[in-house]
């Protein structure tokens, strides 16, 4: 992947050999602060994870190397599949859900979406948000989110 990622490792994950990779499931953090959002993510005492985390300023942090399972979907299913972060990439934005998500953010996202599409051959239908695989226990990323423009350029094919 030629983006600039800065690693910042999490425990908080189950190693699979072979893992398929199916969906990009987004989220957003519900917290306003990154260094608050990245030390949950590591937290053990939390049991939460993601792969990647992108700042407000669009800095990509990598928690989870892709081929592991990060503990970020929870109790989730779409179409046929269940228990989806064991076929899934988890993206936490650092926003608290109440705002407007930065431009420099949602070009990061772009950028790691198209490399991670690629690198994977995801299906745009299969990238979803929280709020599609939980949609009883979860809201995000929520209705800031520009779905419009990701669907514009086939990143995704939602709503």
């Amino acid at each position: 992947m030629n983006l600039k990622v800065v690693f910042k490792k999490s425990k908080n994950f189950d190693v699979k050999s072979n893992r398929i990779i199916k969906y990009i499931i987004i989220h957003y953090t519900g917290m306003k602060n990154q260094a608050v959002a990245i030390q949950r993510l590591q937290s053990q005492v939390a049991k939460v994870s993601c792969h990647y985390l992108i700042s407000k300023k669009g800095k990509i942090y990598q928690l989870v190397k892709d081929h592991n399972i990060a503990w970020h979907a929870g109790k989730s299913k779409w179409e046929e599949d269940v228990n989806l972060n064991s076929k899934s990439i988890g993206i936490e934005l650092v926003n608290n859900g109440k705002e407007i998500f930065p431009k420099n953010q949602i070009r990061a996202l772009l950028k790691l979406l198209t490399a991670l599409k690629k690198k994977y051959n995801i299906n745009s239908k299969y990238v979803l948000g929280h709020e599609d695989i939980s949609p009883i226990r979860k809201k995000d990323p929520g209705p800031k989110f520009p779905w419009t423009k990701l669907n514009k350029l086939n990143l995704s094919k939602k709503r």
